[in-house]
């Protein structure tokens, strides 16, 4: 059972988002202003993305905009048709929070998949946590 916005205690934390979702894949950050604006352009995101036969395009990116709190599964849904969460920080979606360890996808719901990973620069020049997210993203999306 999905919390309703009123349940949610981070129901009114605030987000921002850059693309269309065309495929149901979300991909959360925790970033400025400045730095979530460069993100269609990271060379290591669309390299992920490309491997997973999808562009920048193809996701919406949400920077969640508190400091330390999550959005709210519950406040996306209103916006976005999300079916795939890839969130790249820690206590990036309320429902995820207790329930994920990095780079093991879960079903949360049923049908909502979740991925926790290091955030973007800490995987960017990362080998080993390269490894371990390309290996948790084959679970996800190919299995």
């Amino acid at each position: 059972m999905q919390p309703t916005p009123t349940q949610s205690p981070v129901a009114h934390i605030p987000f921002s988002t850059l693309g269309s979702n065309a495929n149901g894949l979300v991909v959360l950050v925790r970033l400025s202003p400045e730095e979530f604006r460069k993100v269609p352009r990271n060379v290591f995101l669309n390299n992920l993305l490309k491997a997973l036969r999808l562009i920048v395009e193809d996701v919406v990116l949400v920077n969640v905009e508190h400091p330390s709190y999550p959005v709210a599964l519950c406040s996306l849904r209103q916006h976005l048709a999300a079916k795939q969460f890839l969130a790249f920080g820690k206590n990036l979606l309320d429902v995820a929070v207790y329930t994920t360890q990095p780079y093991e996808p879960v079903l949360l719901f049923g049908d909502t998949a979740f991925l926790g990973a290091s955030e973007i620069s800490m995987l960017e020049y990362d080998a080993g946590r390269k490894k371990q997210l390309w290996q948790a993203v084959q679970r996800m999306f190919m299995a």
